[in-house]
């Protein structure tokens, strides 16, 4: 069989449901039960048909240790203790096979299974070792494979698999292994990462299968900071909103100096990471156009950039023209670094390092093609990612290279990251180390769907959408010149008490709940949706002063988050979190194989599961009527996540609060 080809993670299929009770199986061995009696027992036929196949053509599929594991958990998960006859049977076709060792190895399985690897690995095994399954699926009835939305179910998953495995798509489901890729062990086996077209990609993602997908359509703009109510009233839809609210919270975020509050015992400062995730063909123009909000202010230190620079030019001829006596007494003019708020990550780690230092160690990069970074990132021996890490938290930079005598040394750097990309951009810039050491965590994500459809292309042509913005800049501007004047002593951001409490009430149920749904992989997302959550309330509370004279007060009074901002900062955290969880199940890589889930099937007890729950629940009740199931918690977590992000025949509304589609 081909190891290399085939990710078993990317078959988690389904337990058959039922079958035809008036059609009894053939050439199945005698000790099988009626097929007709459970859904179970018709499993155990189908898989007892496939193995008597394989020993009759002296077929050994367990002879390496992957397969023997993945031939196990595959048996376990899909036939339960039936499986072990099964799985010995199989096992001792090995001239390795030792009956104790297989028993052992079985008891395992069965203790360990997860639903990560089911019977569905044993079918494509089975036919990679030359098992015609369509004609033992002729045995048994058609089945109908679930469609979005309808709880339909599969009843033969034989049928099934060589649907799949004959469709010219088939890389979405067991995709190509490339050279490069290094196995990440996974608690079914090994699971390695796939290589997809972007096409590909973007087929798996798709916004519209979120629950509220926006934030925008559950606030009241009217009650937005001036700044940003002005520029979400010229949109009009709410994702159109949602794109500039947060487009231009997160530049804001990177030129707001002198404010800081304390979370979590730390200094933290107002600039944050976002990810916009925008498939082929999604309207993205205004993204780009939220740069009129900071350009006065980049124009100006360019311009003293500028002015320096020109200065140096004229004292550094006056030097030249000095004799060599006139020298000794002279002092050689230094050049001014560039300066440049807005910093390009076109460049090495070390002009990066210097562009940031230059400005004093805050800045903004606002990248619309993330490919540019990613070529960055990959620089200097990761010294690019790390460095965006430790801004993330105002950590201090050191950066030295003999080469050349470089020395940087950045203190508490402030640094906000806007990236646009298309979805096959994501898992090339957050690569396996990328996602391991932390890099994509420290982004909230959100993903823009497709447009459709053509639209009037001359209509509001009076002024581009750069310009309808560039009004939003100069009264920006104001607020910034205003907060330089506190650079001895920044202004201190508070939450009130009540505040504080119901952040806390928020977020612990919320570490809870994706927890449980997706496993501890995911706390370091929402630890930091916390703190980014904190940062979007600090910017907030910056811009609602905007119409307050004076803006700032100038004996150092804190600023006390309005009521209103937190509860605009909590509403956009309960959005984001889906976003995020929905980009990382599909796109960034973890123990389970990206897209791997795209062809998945249910499962007889989900589906069980799935048929017992009203249309709108709780977590407290879905829990409950999990017990009175007889399901593990864990099991049934895991597939309440199952539900929403794999099978989308589920929706969360709200922390604790899910509906059926």
């Amino acid at each position: 069989m081909n190891n290399n080809v085939f990710d078993p993670l990317a078959w988690a299929n389904n337990s058959a449901n039922s079958v035809n009770a008036n059609e009894e199986p053939q050439n199945v061995a005698s000790h099988v039960t009626n097929p007709a009696n459970a859904p179970l027992d018709d499993e155990l036929a189908k898989a007892q048909a496939v193995a008597d196949e394989l020993i009759r053509k002296g077929a050994n599929i367990a002879e390496s240790y992957d397969d023997y594991l993945h031939l196990g958990f595959a048996l376990a998960e899909g036939l339960g203790p039936q499986g072990r006859d099964l799985f010995h049977r199989l096992c001792s076709q090995s001239t390795k096979y030792r009956e104790s060792d297989c028993e052992k190895k079985w008891e395992e399985c069965i203790a360990k299974q997860d639903g990560r690897v089911t019977i569905k690995t044993f079918y494509k095994m089975a036919q990679d070792a030359g098992v015609d399954l369509s004609e033992i699926g002729r045995r048994f009835p058609p089945f109908t494979p679930l469609r979005q939305g309808s709880a339909e179910h599969d009843t033969n998953s034989f049928q099934n698999a060589q649907t799949t495995v004959d469709n010219s798509s088939i890389n979405t489901l067991i995709p190509h292994q490339p050279t490069s890729a290094k196995p990440m062990q996974s608690g079914g086996g090994v699971a390695e990462m796939a290589e997809f077209s972007p096409q590909e990609v973007e087929q798996a993602l798709d916004a519209s299968a979120l629950a509220n997908p926006t934030f925008s359509d559950k606030l009241n703009i009217g009650d937005l900071p001036p700044i940003l109510r002005d520029a979400a009233q010229k949109q009009t839809s709410s994702e159109g909103r949602d794109k500039v609210i947060l487009s231009m919270l997160n530049l804001a975020s990177g030129f707001t100096p002198n404010v800081c509050g304390i979370y979590d015992r730390r200094q933290v400062f107002p600039p944050f990471y976002d990810f916009i995730v925008a498939p082929s063909g999604a309207d993205k123009g205004i993204i780009p156009a939220c740069l009129a909000l900071i350009d006065p202010i980049v124009r100006e230190i360019r311009s003293r950039y500028e002015a320096a620079h020109h200065e140096y030019i004229k004292k550094k001829a006056a030097y030249d023209a000095l004799s060599k006596k006139e020298k000794v007494n002279a002092t050689e003019p230094e050049e001014p670094p560039y300066r440049s708020p807005l910093i390009s990550v076109n460049a090495s780690a070390t002009a990066f390092y210097q562009d940031l230092a230059a400005n004093d160690g805050w800045g903004a990069i606002f990248e619309t093609e993330a490919d540019t970074l990613t070529q960055a990132v990959k620089q200097d021996y990761g010294d690019y990612s790390s460095g965006l890490r430790k801004a993330f938290h105002h950590e201090t930079i050191d950066y030295s290279r003999r080469k050349d005598n470089e020395h940087v040394f950045v203190d508490k750097p402030r640094l906000s990251i806007s990236l646009t990309c298309t979805p096959g951009q994501v898992p090339l810039l957050l690569s396996p180390q990328n996602t391991e050491n932390g890099l994509a965590n420290r982004f909230v994500f959100y993903l823009l769907r497709k447009s459709r459809g053509w639209r009037n292309v001359f209509e509001d042509c009076e002024e581009t959408l750069y310009e309808q913005m560039a009004p939003l800049g100069l009264r920006f501007k104001a607020i910034h010149d205003d907060l330089q004047a506190f650079s001895k002593e920044p202004l201190k951001f508070t939450l009130n008490e009540e505040q504080k409490m119901r952040f806390n009430e928020f977020f612990e149920p919320l570490y809870n709940e994706q927890i449980g749904l997706y496993g501890d992989e995911l706390d370091a997302f929402v630890f930091r949706l916390g703190l980014t959550t904190y940062r979007i309330a600090m910017v907030l509370t910056i811009l609602r002063h905007e119409e307050q004279q004076p803006r700032f007060s100038q004996q150092g009074e804190p600023l006390v988050c309005n009521e209103t901002d937190f509860q605009t900062a909590i509403t956009i955290a309960s959005c984001l979190i889906n976003h995020t969880v929905y980009v990382y199940k599909r796109l960034l890589p973890h123990t389970e194989t990206p897209l791997s889930t795209s062809g998945k099937m249910m499962s007889a007890q989900e589906l069980t599961l799935l048929n017992a729950l009203p249309q709108e629940f709780t977590t407290k009740e879905y829990l409950a009527i999990a017990r009175q199931l007889q399901m593990a918690q864990r099991t049934a977590e895991r597939y309440l996540g199952t539900f929403i992000t794999d099978y989308n025949v589920m929706a969360r509304v709200s922390t604790g609060h899910y509906h059926k589609r």
